[in-house]
């Protein structure tokens, strides 16, 4: 007897089901079940959170006429087209799908899910920012690459979200995932999360890692480019690579730092950043203004192509400090090297007591490494080799804090910044 694939997949969800393998088999359940074999369902960053919201999916089969739900407590559901794209690699093709909300209420809780058919997704949730937020907390991870297993990734996730449980957003400072056209590395990172990502208003920064092919050779970030869709930059070539958003007092800048191993595709992609930065702040009057990128402004012990050097200032750091002085950037935090450091304020590429103050931590991940000292910039550091950290960033109209934590719960170091 022969039987249609949709009939053997239905057949395998129910013995899934009837066996009590539905967590092994979670799409296949899925299917059976009659929802939708959904992945990485996850919320987004826009440019004014208090009134929109993007919100994506994925899937390893297409979902024809998909749509999101959503309502309030106190209005019935609407529902909205959805944006896909697909990407073959790694010999598994993806669908990518995107819907993005507009016009929503400040301060308001919205119920959101998938709609297919007859079928949809449970029900989740999220709340619009207030619109006046006076002050806020996020949560600040960095390189969550892992080796063989994203486990312990979502651990330190989840025992951060609970330790810090009204934190609004969190950011991942680069280095996502270790291989970026790797399936594995992806299913894995977003698995590891995937009971609480749909929750989590997330901000995702590119680093080098994203942009390494199979055979660890520099390569267009597709996976990246098609994971996330960000507020725009003005760009179409360079979408989802650099972009900004205002949080309260806070202007967010995302920067790119993968100059090196984009330069072949994207050779222009420092000058397009250096012209859009100056434009944006502009636009972006805030009490603060922060910068989020991967690559740090110091070398410690990597090579630098540009300098010839593995001490210093950094590539990164020469192509974007001038600029943070003119424009007076408050506080820029990066990932990289897999290690805390707090060099203070520096300003015309020297230790001072004003410009911005620069700090890097991670990992969250299972990569540690052993990292030297700068004795020029570094004024405090965690010992070596690194546990896994993250910071806790509070803001309001007077101060930025910018605390770290170890996962095992230390407290590293506490810096505050008063607003001049």
């Amino acid at each position: 007897m022969r039987i249609s694939r949709r009939e053997f997949i239905a057949l395998t969800g129910k013995i899934a089901l009837f066996l009590g393998l539905e967590n092994t088999f979670p799409k296949l359940a899925a299917a059976a079940s009659g929802t939708q074999p959904i992945e990485a369902l996850r919320q987004l960053i826009t440019a004014d959170p208090r009134n929109s919201r993007t919100i994506m999916w994925q899937s390893k089969t297409p979902l024809d006429g998909c749509r999101l739900q959503y309502q309030t407590a106190d209005n019935p559901p609407q529902s909205l087209p959805v944006k896909m794209e697909s990407l073959n690699e790694d010999r598994i093709t993806n669908y990518y799908y995107t819907a993005y909300l507009k016009d929503l209420t400040p301060a308001t809780t919205y119920q959101y899910r998938i709609w297919q058919g007859n079928s949809a997704t449970e029900w989740q949730e999220f709340t619009t920012a207030p619109a006046e937020i006076t002050d806020f907390s996020a949560l600040i991870f960095c390189d969550s690459q892992c080796g063989q297993t994203y486990a312990g990734w979502g651990q330190n996730f989840r025992t951060a979200w609970r330790r810090h449980p009204d934190a609004q957003f969190f950011a991942i400072v680069g280095d996502i995932v270790d291989n970026g056209q790797q399936e594995w590395q992806w299913q894995h990172f977003f698995a590891a999360i995937a009971d609480i990502l749909p929750q989590k208003l997330f901000t995702p920064v590119m680093g080098n890692h994203e942009c390494y092919s199979l055979l660890w050779k520099f390569c267009r970030p597709r996976r990246y480019e098609l994971s996330y869709n960000l507020p725009a930059n003005g760009d179409p070539e360079l979408q989802n690579y650099y972009y900004s958003y205002d949080y309260g007092p806070v202007h967010f800048i995302v920067l790119n730092t993968q100059m090196l191993e984009l330069k072949d595709i994207h050779p222009d992609l420092l000058e397009k950043q250096k012209t859009w930065l100056q434009q944006d702040v502009k636009n972006h009057p805030a009490k603060w203004r922060v910068v989020l990128m991967h690559k740090d402004v110091l070398a410690y012990d990597e090579y630098q192509e540009g300098t010839k050097t593995m001490m210093g200032i950094s590539d990164a750091g020469y192509a974007f400090m001038p600029l943070f002085d003119e424009l007076n950037i408050d506080l820029v935090l990066t990932g990289h090297m897999h290690t805390y450091r707090n060099r203070g304020h520096i300003y015309h590429l020297k230790p001072a007591d004003k410009g911005p103050v620069y700090i890097m931590s991670g990992p969250c991940g299972n990569q540690q490494y052993n990292v030297p000292a700068d004795k020029t910039f570094d004024q405090s550091a965690i010992y070596q080799p690194t546990p896994e950290n993250y910071l806790l960033l509070s803001a309001s109209a007077e101060k930025l804090t910018i605390t770290c934590y170890t996962i095992a719960g230390e407290l590293v170091e506490t810096t505050e910044l008063p607003h001049q």
